[in-house]
């Protein structure tokens, strides 16, 4: 193991999750130095959600507000980050329901170092598991193209790897998530988190932002965490409790298009602050279409696999 493991700061958007405690107790037991751990918690819940706070823990930090107010994970996540970041030079960005393998913590950052890449984030969909403690079988994942949905949004699925294949080294991808997210943090401070968005297309605006601005992607060639992707889950989902939710959702597709497609939106009113949360000019977004193998104007996904018999990956190259 390291000896010299930076300090990390744990990203949580929690959205009336019950899952939430027993996620960081485990994100903590199975961490191998806890003591270098310091997580953020934003808690958007309702009067009546006493079980959905954030543990007590002096390394847990924890904002309450109204769920009423919310605006959407991303408006969440970039609320967090400008309440919540410290001076942690490293951060991970992941769920309200989530579990942990034993030592994810410094493993993680080994698998960052194997990179040999000081703008390398980590990321993938973990497996899932099913509370409270029903873990996948393992496999390593690696993000690629869905589809592109009713409104023109790239949607990712994962490509996998037998496990006993597993990889030496950690997988450059394509893309990046948002529940599992694993970047020096001046990765989010150079790309801060569009607040405008709402769900579908925080993951690929993301995606070509941060690598229009230099940054390079791998996926963990081991498994670390895994996410609750269940949908009877007991918790609710924004879209549940706000009425607005159809019309935020729309205002963020206007963004994307813009942003990804060209597309002048009708409701300028959907471009509020782009020029803050724009691309970046170290690398094109016609670059990145050409390494991810996709078309945003034409929505087509010109590459539908990248893993090829469980055993070998397409290699993706700046």
């Amino acid at each position: 193991m390291s000896q010299h493991q930076p300090t990390l700061f744990v990203a949580i958007a929690n959205y009336r999750d019950p899952e939430i405690t027993a996620t960081i107790k485990n994100l903590f037991k199975q961490a191998a130095r806890p003591d270098q751990i310091r997580v953020g918690v934003l808690s958007q819940l309702m009067t009546d959600d006493d079980d959905c706070r954030a543990p007590t823990h002096p390394q847990v930090d924890e904002i309450v507000i109204d769920a009423a107010t919310s605006r959407g994970v991303c408006w969440a996540r970039s609320h967090l980050y400008q309440e919540l970041l410290g001076e942690e030079p490293f951060v991970l960005q992941t769920d309200s329901h989530m579990r942990f393998e034993p030592d994810w913590d410094v493993r993680l950052f080994e698998m960052w170092q194997q990179c040999q890449n000081p703008k390398a984030i980590i990321s993938h969909y973990p497996l899932g598991y099913t509370p409270p403690d029903q873990l996948a079988a393992k496999a390593i994942t690696v993000l690629k193209p869905g589809k592109f949905n009713a409104h023109g949004t790239l949607i990712y699925q994962s490509d996998t790897y037998i496990y006993k294949d597993k990889p030496a080294k950690p997988i450059p991808s394509a893309f990046v998530s948002g529940n599992f997210l694993f970047a020096p943090v001046s990765a989010l401070k150079q790309v801060p988190y569009d607040p405008w968005l709402y769900f579908f297309g925080e993951e690929i605006t993301l995606s070509v932002r941060l690598w229009t601005h230099g940054w390079d992607f791998y996926a963990p060639n081991d498994v670390l965490a895994y996410h609750n992707y269940g949908k009877r889950t007991g918790r609710p989902r924004h879209w549940d409790d706000h009425r607005q939710a159809e019309q935020l959702e729309l205002l963020s597709v206007d963004r994307i298009q813009y942003l990804l497609a060209g597309h002048q939106p009708e409701d300028l009113h959907s471009l509020r602050d782009i020029e803050k949360f724009g691309l970046g000019s170290q690398r094109t977004l016609s670059a990145f279409e050409a390494m991810a193998k996709v078309d945003f104007k034409q929505k087509k996904i010109l590459e539908t696999q990248y893993v090829r018999d469980g055993r070998r990956l397409r290699i993706f190259k700046s």
